[in-house]
């Protein structure tokens, strides 16, 4: 077993008693999965004894990982040319008590089940489902089969998953979002992007459409009217949910801000609505975060690349105000940002190495910030490594290329934990939380 170290020694006498008391109940932390810079392998590290017990071959080096609801499942995204999108089993199984869920480890597998398409793109998941959406080819590259692969997640785990094909009207960067009931959320293609004469013109679609998943996929509410800021999305990009408001991030300037997309009564006579929730000034967000249960969600936000800001969002707000919003120190870009388990706290690494703690309510408050790794380019395709952040409950992971190792931040107590070392480059993470 690879030696590792304690940064906080008052942390080892708490495994040891976790470990001294296994027979009663002690909980297991899980387990973390990781890509490498360099070499075509996810490996998985486990929490409880700092071992890597499990690497996998893949396609090509540091793929890309999107976290499955429930904790058990990773999509890995290969990048190859095939445009594969496989499956992670991380072997972890949730069992509720009510009170607390315990976890169970079972073998981890890369499933034999795997999804190939035009430009894999976004992965969401949730009320027992999984979506795959793949953009397809720009119109003028050629024709394609843009499309979402719909997965039911409790059937990841017999050998034939149950699956649905959505074929997208036109190439997009779209996305598919479970409702629950059958119902999913389809972003619309926008029509001078997909008709291929206007080369300039954004795949990001303008609105949405709610389906009714059946052979005649019904239509139950449309949002994709231009003229109506509550109808529309100008180029979306970024969504989130938080306690049944789905939120998106659209465009800056005249109508724009987060579409917040709520459905109210029950049975038959439950109907979706759409409100616009303006931004705090110029600026938009790009990617949104968000914890089941938390109220809030969390944006990065600026006008482009690099945002240099984070942006506090209670959906049920009636208006977003200018303390909403933190700037990065330093004018840095955001980079990377998780929120804790519950939602409380954000976790943000940023190019100058640091991992910075912060209480997002009832106002930004920087509690704790740590020398993680070295200084960074977390630009979109640079070149050099780039650490990653993944959280998981109260702890904050990041990954040391430079160094070979994996070193962990309680948000809770605002405490260095484990320093693991994993040899290799270790660089994309993946959370796999069963809350």
């Amino acid at each position: 077993m690879p030696s590792f170290r304690f940064a906080a020694a008052g942390l080892a006498g708490c495994l040891l008693a976790s470990a001294a008391f296994a027979h009663d109940h002690a909980p297991l932390r899980g387990r973390l999965i990781f890509a490498d810079h360099e070499k075509p392998v996810v490996r998985i590290l486990d929490l409880d004894s700092g071992e890597v017990t499990h690497s996998f071959d893949v396609p090509k080096a540091n793929p890309g990982f999107a976290g499955v609801s429930g904790g058990r499942y990773v999509v890995v995204k290969t990048g190859d040319e095939t445009g594969t999108l496989g499956i992670l089993d991380t072997g972890l199984i949730a069992e509720s008590h009510g009170d607390h869920v315990d976890l169970d480890k079972a073998p981890p597998k890369l499933l034999d089940f795997a999804v190939k398409g035009d430009r894999p793109a976004h992965v969401l998941s949730g009320h027992g489902q999984l979506a795959l959406f793949f953009d397809g080819l720009r119109p003028w590259e050629g024709k394609s089969e843009p499309k979402a692969v719909l997965v039911a997640i409790d059937s990841l785990a017999k050998d034939k998953p149950a699956v649905t094909v959505w074929p997208s009207p036109a190439p997009q960067h779209g996305i598919a979002v479970p409702l629950g009931n059958r119902q999913w959320l389809m972003s619309i293609p926008n029509p001078a992007y997909a008709r291929g004469d206007d080369r300039s013109a954004s795949s990001r679609p303008n609105g949405f459409e709610i389906l009714e998943q059946g052979k005649d996929w019904k239509r139950i509410a449309l949002f994709d009217d231009a003229g109506k800021p509550d109808a529309s999305c100008k180029l979306f990009h970024g969504s989130a949910e938080a306690r049944g408001r789905h939120v998106f991030g659209c465009a800056e300037g005249e109508g724009g801000g987060l579409l917040v997309l709520a459905k109210a009564g029950q049975g038959t006579a439950a109907a979706w609505s759409g409100r616009k929730l303006g931004y705090p000034d110029e600026r938009r967000v790009s990617a949104l975060k968000s914890r089941a249960g938390g109220r809030y969600l969390v944006g990065n936000y600026g006008l482009k690349a690099p945002y240099d800001a984070l942006l506090r969002i209670d959906p049920d707000a009636k208006a977003l105000k200018a303390d909403d919003v933190l700037a990065v120190p330093g004018g840095q870009a955001a980079c990377q940002f998780e929120l804790s388990g519950n939602g409380s706290r954000l976790a943000n690494l940023t190019p100058d190495g640091k991992l910075r703690i912060y209480e997002i309510a009832p106002s930004w408050k920087e509690l704790a910030a740590f020398d993680a790794v070295a200084a960074f380019d977390c630009a979109y395709g640079a070149k050099t490594p780039v650490p990653s952040l993944a959280v998981i409950g109260g702890n904050a992971f990041v990954s040391d290329p430079a160094n070979g190792r994996i070193r962990e931040f309680h948000l809770d107590t605002l405490k260095q934990g484990l320093d693991m070392p994993v040899g290799g480059m270790p660089a994309n993470l993946a959370g796999s939380d069963a809350g």
